[in-house]
């Protein structure tokens, strides 16, 4: 009933309007320090909220670049990245973060250090990718699935661009979306995920050799799931675990016409003894994303699930030896991948499958993100700092 509430809320503008009005006012000094200098952070005041949240490991992430700016001397305000801020944005020293913000700042050409912080790949790709596969997927089906897409306002890619330099969550493909931008200082970060203190001991069944989650939020169509769905029609051995925000996005996922063998749960917690049986019962996760930063969902999937990355490129995830890239965006890209899998043993199975927990342990931590964005941090203002003015 909560949920339905919000979803009516973010639909109606007016409604919508008056929630951040009374709700998501700009954070000023969240430190309520007395340093010299001073940081605007254009990204999420909500994060700053309900820091126990776990739905989004960029709720801690957030934090963790405040506090570095305020351990580097920075007084801290806070705005959100979709509304055009009305602080005086002269008195910043760096102006941080996303969207609106940024662009006014590079249209204002303030004598401050604008530093695009990126957790997708660039914005003009990311809508692109998103344009092609609507209209792909109306000349497929008739329908057009517009609110299933993850279109950002050209001005976002302006300031990505146009700022000093640029902080990437992603891998050397999201960093070429930047590069074939016009951006020259790149700087790459890992995402962190939801870890638990210490991996799960997580075991197998015989199911999960031939079942596969789908694992996203919403955004279904950018995110590859009528071609998953597509695939797995012709796929009838197998077994297709859908979770994400489907509930949103009802009239999609009612154009997809679902074959038996697809599941869906819609958005489930991660805590929750849906997701545990899942983890035991499912050896793969799929994601045919035409535009991400690294997927966290991925992440989360193969370190709290145990499961063997299947993902296009344009999710930002390196598979090394235990996972697997699909050709293209293409359903018959994941049949030819799916069929190539039909030979893997549970043995192997299991040997992928610990191994994808393991990276994830092991690359994605928030200790090693708070050590990358800090080195990142000082390399871009001291690089300013040396620039000619």
């Amino acid at each position: 009933m909560i949920n339905k509430i919000k979803i009516l809320v973010k639909k109606n503008k007016i409604l919508k309007s008056l929630y951040e009005l009374l709700f998501n006012r700009p954070k000023i000094n969240i430190f309520s320090a007395h340093h010299d200098k001073k940081v605007l952070f254009s990204y999420s005041t909500y994060h700053f909220k309900n820091k126990n949240y776990l739905g989004h490991s960029n709720y801690s992430e957030s934090y963790i670049i405040a506090k570095i700016f305020d351990e580097l001397g920075y007084n801290v305000d806070v705005v959100d990245n979709d509304k055009v801020c009305r602080l005086d944005l002269y008195s910043y020293d760096i102006v941080f973060g996303e969207g609106l913000p940024l662009y006014q700042a590079v249209t204002l050409n303030l004598d401050a250090n604008i530093i695009y912080y990126a957790t997708g790949s660039h914005p003009w790709q990311c809508s692109s990718a998103s344009l092609s596969k609507l209209v792909n997927y109306y000349k497929s089906s008739n329908y057009l699935a517009s609110e299933s897409l993850r279109l950002q306002d050209y001005r976002w890619g302006i300031a990505a661009s146009l700022s000093n330099s640029v902080i990437c969550i992603g891998n050397e493909v999201t960093k070429k979306t930047f590069v074939d931008n016009g951006v020259d200082n790149i700087y790459l970060i890992n995402p962190t995920f939801h870890a638990e203190a210490s991996m799960s001991q997580i075991n197998k069944t015989h199911r999960a050799m031939r079942s596969v989650l789908w694992f996203g939020s919403y955004g279904l169509l950018h995110k590859g799931l009528d071609t998953a769905i597509e695939a797995f029609r012709h796929m009838p051995d197998w077994t297709l675990h859908v979770c994400g925000k489907t509930l949103e996005e009802h009239n999609f996922i009612n154009s997809l016409d679902l074959p038996p063998n697809v599941v869906v749960h819609g958005f489930i917690s991660i805590e929750s003894d849906t997701f545990k049986e899942l983890a035991s019962n499912v050896g793969y996760v799929l994601l045919s994303s035409s535009s991400e930063g690294i997927a966290t969902a991925v992440l989360t999937a193969m370190g709290r699930g145990k499961m063997i990355p299947l993902v296009s490129k344009e999710c930002g995830i390196d598979v090394h030896d235990f996972g697997f890239l699909l050709e293209n965006l293409e359903y018959t890209s994941i049949i030819k991948l799916l069929n190539k899998l039909n030979n893997q043993s549970i043995e192997e199975l299991e040997l992928n499958c610990v191994k994808a927990q393991h990276h994830a342990y092991q690359n994605f931590t928030i200790e090693q993100y708070e050590l990358t964005m800090r080195s990142h941090l000082l390399a871009c203002i001291s690089n300013y700092e040396k620039s000619p003015s």
